[in-house]
């Protein structure tokens, strides 16, 4: 046993996963420590200190997480949850911050007392992991947090050597007094030092210090709250003309309160040298992030114009055989597109049209569907009736709008975040399909809303040919409905003729007439009937890749404009072009719808 024990830690160790085992009484907030693993100092936690009861892990969990967590543990229990993951943050007793995947479980419960096992590891935002890049705008360093400041190496470069020099306590805060460059300074009042910043003790003393360093117009010192000879002096630190946060220097002996008055009006020279500094070196980053930022968003976008492409190319004479695979293949795409767990379809049942049952199924990790899903899901589904019913497009919850309830709900079916879009039939609510989030904490964005009302409108669409009352398979009405939702020109063109074979709204409006039966090469020339025989050139409309995208100077519309071409086959299985044409903006993309 002793043996395997070693083994056990080590593996625990080698995966990076910090155990925690505490016993958590049920009427009030007492905890008793049982067990807590050697690996949690990688987190900054004194593993020695904790042991002998000097300090709790609740103590590293950080102050605007600790009560949601807490709280949750208790809910989650008296729920009857056996697990559930929370994503928060935590810091070290050097300040260090660290983003966290606690997976909790509750276990030997009594009618005092339950047991909780954590599983913690550090873990990656999705942007860092090589997942969605958000779209930065010039105002993104004028938000309020500044959170882009703790990762600017000139702020954190210059207030450290400071310190060093000086031998000071110092750090960087925003305005709401959370850290963005931690404490440094000796290591003698270092943890007292960061308690300003961490302990709600402190909060009216650091209004105070701002107040003072934001209304002063210049160098100032303050004595410490407790008296004493230690001192405080703050610099702020403008961008764009609007403060970005709080330079703070500290000293706690005389001989520290010395240098101190020596070196603070020193301390908002450089302060405003750094602001010039980081200000140039921001408008820089923000630049690249845009130009960078709408490679991607363009590239998601073709990728999710794809999807819905190939769903409405393979709405043919057949469908009425073939409808349950054309949507499981498709809410493969969508799933593997939107970088979700699950995605689900429900249908009304035809002789109760308020009960809905699980219609088609897909899962990343290839596994059936439980019962929760089955029978749990369709029993909650008059929530979401009620929210369509209330004028509501769509249904989601994420991390912008959790509420406590909402995320017990969420906890039972092993879901983060979910969008719920209405499929109607007849003008009726007759189905949903379900988006769920199963890993991490996220935030839907509005282009990822978008695609799900898209592809659930081609869904709905392949349904009412296949199963709608009429039955008359009016797909040319369902497809220029969809297209005409886009606000850049759209048209589809024959792959060996040319002709146009539909053109949405916005193309007949770019060129002042119906596009639909032209020649689609008296607006584009088709690059092969040009540069035949010149090897290396970039031919559109007959590159063996499924997706393309250049830009040229198009005359008809007189302007430069970007094109994306997606390879397709048409209403009747012919090839064809699907062709998607905007105003050429450098750095950004418009929506598309």
């Amino acid at each position: 046993m002793v043996v395997e024990n070693i083994y056990l830690k080590k593996a625990l160790a080698k995966v990076g996963c910090i155990v925690i085992v505490k016993t958590c009484g049920k009427q009030d907030r007492k905890s008793k420590l049982e067990y807590i693993s050697p690996n949690a100092s990688t987190i900054g936690m004194n593993v020695e200190l904790i042991n002998k009861g000097l300090k709790l892990t609740e103590d590293y969990i950080h102050p605007e997480d600790r009560e949601k967590v807490i709280t949750t543990v208790k809910e989650a229990a008296g729920a009857k949850l056996k697990s559930y993951v929370h994503e928060h943050r935590m810091v070290g007793d050097d300040g260090s911050l660290f983003s966290v995947s606690n997976d909790i479980c509750i276990t030997e419960e009594t009618d005092d007392a339950f047991k909780i096992e954590m599983y913690i590891m550090p873990v990656q935002n999705k942007s860092e992991a090589g997942g969605n890049v958000p779209e930065p705008t010039s105002h993104d360093f004028e938000k309020a947090d500044y959170s882009i400041l703790g990762e600017n190496k000139i702020l954190e470069s210059s207030i450290n050597m400071f310190a060093k020099l000086t031998q000071l306590y110092s750090s960087f805060v925003n305005l709401e007094r959370r850290v963005l460059v931690p404490p440094v300074g000796p290591d003698t009042n270092l943890g007292d030092f960061y308690d300003l910043f961490e302990k709600p003790a402190y909060k009216e003393y650091y209004k105070l210090i701002k107040h003072n360093a934001l209304s002063s117009g210049g160098p100032a010192i303050m004595d410490r709250e407790e008296g004493g000879i230690g001192k405080i002096s703050a610099a702020p630190i403008y961008i764009n003309g609007e403060a970005a946060g709080l330079w703070i220097l500290g000293s706690y002996t005389a001989e520290e309160t010395e240098k101190l008055k020596n070196v603070y009006k020193m301390q908002w020279t450089l302060a405003g040298m750094i602001a010039d500094y980081m200000e140039k070196d921001m408008c820089s980053a923000v630049e690249t992030a845009k130009a960078r930022g709408a490679g991607v968003k363009l590239r998601e976008e073709l990728a999710r114009q794809n999807v819905i492409n190939e769903a409405l190319s393979k709405v043919n004479s057949n469908l009425m055989d073939s409808v349950d695979k054309v949507i499981s293949e498709t809410m493969r795409d969508i799933g593997v597109n939107l970088d979700v767990e699950k995605v689900m379809l429900y249908l009304a049942k035809k002789e109760d049209s308020d009960k809905f049952v699980l219609n088609n199924y897909w899962d990343a990790g290839g596994d059936a569907p439980g019962r929760e899903f089955r029978v749990g899901i369709p029993g909650r589904s008059y929530i979401v009736q009620n929210e369509f019913k209330n004028g509501k497009e769509h249904f989601a919850i994420d991390s912008t709008n959790m509420t406590v309830e909402y995320k017990l709900g969420l906890m039972h079916y092993g879901m983060r975040a979910i969008i719920v879009q209405p499929i109607l039939m007849n003008d009726e609510m007759r189905g949903m399909l379900l988006f769920a989030e199963c890993k991490s904490e996220r935030v839907w964005t509005k282009e990822e809303l978008r695609f799900s009302k898209s592809i659930t409108l081609v869904i709905q669409n392949m349904l009412n040919n296949a199963y709608g009352d009429d039955n008359v398979r009016n797909v040319n009405k369902n497809l220029i409905d969809i297209y005409n939702t886009f606000k850049v020109g759209i048209f589809v063109r024959d792959a060996h003729t040319g002709e146009v074979l539909f053109s949405n709204k916005a193309m007949d409006k770019m060129l002042g007439y119906d596009f639909k039966g032209r020649d689609s090469r008296e607006l584009i020339t088709d690059l092969h009937d040009r540069f035949d025989n010149i090897s290396g050139m970039r031919k559109p409309f007959l590159t063996k890749n499924k997706e393309t995208s250049w830009r040229c100077y198009i005359q008809k519309l007189d302007a430069i404009m970007d094109i994306n071409e997606i390879k397709m086959k048409w209403l009747n299985g012919q090839p064809a072009s699907f062709i998607v044409l905007r105003k050429a903006k450098d750095g950004q993309i418009d929506d598309w719808c």
